[in-house]
């Protein structure tokens, strides 16, 4: 008897122990935050813990005897094959699926299993353990999305694109039906800026209700006003008509989350849509504002970008020369009217300082003048004369702005050039054509006075002499008559170049009209140094002239009026030395007389 007490007693603290170690071992499995499941070897389950009823949504005794619920029908075969896999000895960790929750929302989940063997070793069942990994795989897709749009901002992709792709990746990653990003328009109002999902007929409504800003109370519209995230659960009376509508279209709940991205500038707002009640809850909404703040700096990137690729095709388009270089100055890049207008292709320019556009029109205090203004931080503006990669010359005015770094330190200048060539030669051309006699080359009357005027005030100031003198061909009207205008007009030609080479580069001689001619001798010591000039014109006047196979000989006659013995001012002397000229013609012609007081004017 003693001995099968001991046996019994022994037994019973046999099943004690078992039924603690079962009790300890259930109450791990209830409180294991994941989910562990037991299948049999049909695939059915006989094991369903509070985690799995938390994770998926149905209750242990929904479950028992069935097979996985969570499993969708087009997957039961795969799951099956795994479950086959685990009943053959495989064990597997890790394997990484989208399911379904009861509500029909997806789940991404990490399911590991391994094989459950009785005491002969067989295998009987499964034992399965299931994470719920939908945060981390969300957060790591957002993330490469993130990424991903920052690679698109680099490539130089427009912004449109890249919030379409956004908007299509979202609906992938959140599982949502609709997805939208609108954007703020001048009027106030909102426009679709880019949409992705299955619910996309809502947007024409949302258009629609947003058509009048000040009277629309979407949560688009009051997300872009208050600055603030706007939820489907609000219940503001004004926003009951929205609600409606979305609800017509199946979509029983909505965000719409702020893009700013400047200042508190709000850019738009990012809009998701829901198939079920009350799917945005503050765990969600945070990550969805935190995906906001981040999209918004990749778009403020995208529009920066892309109004620097506007400004950059704006100044490769110029019509003006631009080329930049660094505070050393050595270009760094120059566009295409640069190229057209110097012969230098950008890439010939690159790293070379302007310097190879000098003309040797300009000395060195000129270019040291433009360093001194545009180091100090000043804007130089001014013409200048380049020389061309083939040689030729061209005017250019030039603008050249510093360009500062955040500490105010110039680190860049820009060089604009105009092309005022031939604005220069029409200039040129029509100073020739004001101060210039067209026949002759000579300068005309107005630019004699103004010489004239210049010369006396200097003779004036530095009490020295100068002489006018007045020449008139003697008998030219005979040419005219018998040879023709045309053969007159070489012979003043002809008699202007011998003249020019008669007097010293500070003298003038002017072509007063028809055949009058009239000089201004500065510098002079005696009236015996205009004379010795006056003998020079007679000599080289002495020979024949030859043209078209003739020979004409012809003579001049000449006047001198002397500042100041004969007067001081400019329109005396000239008609003093006029009066002198007629007093030698009256005297014989081809000689020279100097204006005495017997003469008269």
């Amino acid at each position: 008897m003693s001995v099968m007490t001991i046996d019994i007693a022994a037994l019973k603290r046999a099943e004690e122990a078992i039924q603690e170690t079962n009790h300890t071992l259930q109450a791990f499995i209830q409180a294991s935050p994941l989910a562990i499941i037991a299948l049999d070897s049909e695939g059915r389950v006989t094991m369903w813990n509070s985690a799995a009823e938390r994770i998926f949504g149905w209750n242990e005794q929904e479950v028992i005897g069935h097979y996985l619920p969570f499993v969708p029908d087009n997957k039961q075969e795969v799951f099956l094959t795994l479950c086959k896999r685990a009943l053959s000895g495989e064990s597997f960790m890790g394997v990484e699926v989208r399911q379904q929750k009861r509500n029909g929302s997806p789940i991404d989940i990490s399911f590991s299993a391994a094989p459950v063997r009785n005491a002969q070793g067989n295998i009987k069942a499964v034992m399965g353990v299931v994470a719920d990994v939908t945060e981390r795989k969300r957060t790591q897709a957002v993330e490469a999305l993130l990424c991903e749009i920052d690679r698109f901002v680099l490539l130089g992709h427009p912004l449109d694109f890249i919030l379409s792709h956004v908007c299509k990746c979202l609906v992938d990653i959140l599982a949502y039906p609709l997805v939208c990003i609108c954007t703020k328009e001048e009027d106030g109002s909102i426009g679709i800026s880019a949409q992705a999902g299955t619910h996309a007929d809502h947007l024409r409504n949302l258009q629609v209700l947003c058509n009048n800003a000040s009277k629309c109370r979407c949560p688009a519209i009051l997300a872009i006003r208050e600055g603030h995230t706007q939820t489907s659960d609000m219940q503001e009376p004004a926003f009951l008509q929205y609600r409606e509508r979305a609800r017509s279209y199946g979509l029983q709940s909505f965000v719409s989350v702020p893009l700013c991205i400047q200042q508190g500038r709000i850019f738009g707002t990012l809009n998701l849509y829901a198939l079920k009640p009350d799917a945005f809850d503050v765990k969600t909404i945070l990550l969805l504002e935190t995906l906001a703040k981040r999209v918004s700096v990749t778009l403020l990137m995208a529009i920066d970008r892309q109004l620097l690729s506007l400004q950059g095709a704006a100044m490769a388009s110029m019509a003006n020369a631009v080329y930049i270089t660094d505070c050393n100055g050595r270009i760094k890049w120059s566009n295409n009217a640069f190229t057209r207008l110097s012969g230098y292709p950008a890439e010939e320019v690159c790293g070379q300082t302007p310097s190879l556009l000098k003309s040797g029109k300009h000395d060195t205090s000129f270019y040291q003048s433009i360093w001194q203004t545009i180091l100090s931080g000043e804007v130089w503006r001014g013409e200048i004369v380049n020389r061309r990669k083939d040689g030729g010359l061209y005017t250019v005015g030039q603008t050249i702005t510093p360009l500062r770094d955040t500490k105010g330190n110039v680190v860049h200048f820009v060089a604009v050039h105009e092309d005022i060539t031939d604005k220069k030669q029409s200039e040129a051309h029509i100073h020739y054509m004001a101060y210039y006699d067209i026949l002759t080359n000579l300068p005309n009357r107005r630019l004699f006075y103004d010489r004239l005027q210049h010369e006396l005030a200097h003779a004036h100031r530095s009490e020295r002499m100068l002489a006018v003198m007045f020449l008139d061909l003697d008998r030219f009207k005979v040419i005219n008559d018998t040879l023709g205008h045309g053969y007159g007009d070489q012979v003043l030609k002809a008699v202007a170049g011998r003249l020019k080479g008669c007097v010293r580069e500070s003298d003038t001689v002017s072509r007063w009209g028809g055949d009058e001619f009239i000089f201004i001798i500065t510098n002079i010591i005696q009236p015996q140094d205009v004379a010795f000039i006056a003998h020079k014109i007679f000599s080289e006047m002495s020979s024949p002239f030859r043209l078209e196979e003739r020979e004409v000989c012809i003579t001049p006659t000449i006047g001198i009026a002397v500042y100041p013995s004969d007067a001081s001012d400019a329109e005396t002397l000239i008609k003093k030395a006029d009066a002198a000229m007629y007093h030698g013609k009256e005297g014989g012609r081809n000689t020279f007389k100097f204006y005495t007081e017997d003469y008269k004017y």
